[in-house]
């Protein structure tokens, strides 16, 4: 009988973790915007050559599997990230403006329809604070439907950790 009730005293305390994680992720914001800024140890035209590159993200981004470049859309360039464990992920850009005098702008869209997660990529280039290096700021404007993964972005991983993780490879990409 003490078994029983200990597993039954168990089974109470995860159920009700359960039931509080998920009133919390119901009470969280769907939508969210977050930014974050560094300074790449790269001139803006080789950093906004290196972001553009797309069919090249496997190759620098430990994350993506494979890319696989669609055809364009209204000749915005469109593709597939691969990121293994049977998830991919279509993206598009819908806005390319390349460096001039070392500004640039590229916006790009999660682009599947119905998504329980999503949003926008804005990525903005400028010269950076010393010669030869370059200021980007990446900006995800998002939503997050399910409760449960509002929570964990929220609470465990942090909004900003995927861009967190794009600047780390991409400093990896340019360091001396």
């Amino acid at each position: 009988m003490t078994i029983l009730r200990i597993l039954l005293g168990v089974l109470a305390v995860v159920v009700l973790a359960v039931v509080v994680v998920y009133i919390d992720g119901v009470t969280l914001p769907v939508n969210h915007s977050t930014t974050v800024i560094q300074t790449i140890a790269a001139p803006p035209e080789r950093v906004f050559a290196q972001i553009a590159n797309v069919a090249a993200g496997a190759s620098w981004r430990p994350e993506v599997k494979t890319v696989t470049l669609l055809p364009p859309d209204q000749g915005r360039d469109r593709w597939v990230e691969d990121l293994g464990h049977g998830q991919t992920m279509t993206f598009l850009a819908t806005r390319t403006d390349t460096p001039a005098a070392g500004f640039a702008q590229r916006d790009v869209l999660l682009d599947v329809p119905g998504a329980t997660y999503g949003g926008t990529w804005t990525y903005r280039l400028s010269p950076g604070p010393t010669p030869g290096t370059t200021t980007l700021s990446i900006t995800e404007a998002g939503f997050i439907n399910p409760p449960f993964y509002r929570f964990m972005m929220h609470h465990i991983f942090g909004m900003d950790r995927n861009i967190n993780a794009y600047f780390k490879d991409l400093n990896n990409v340019f360091k001396s």
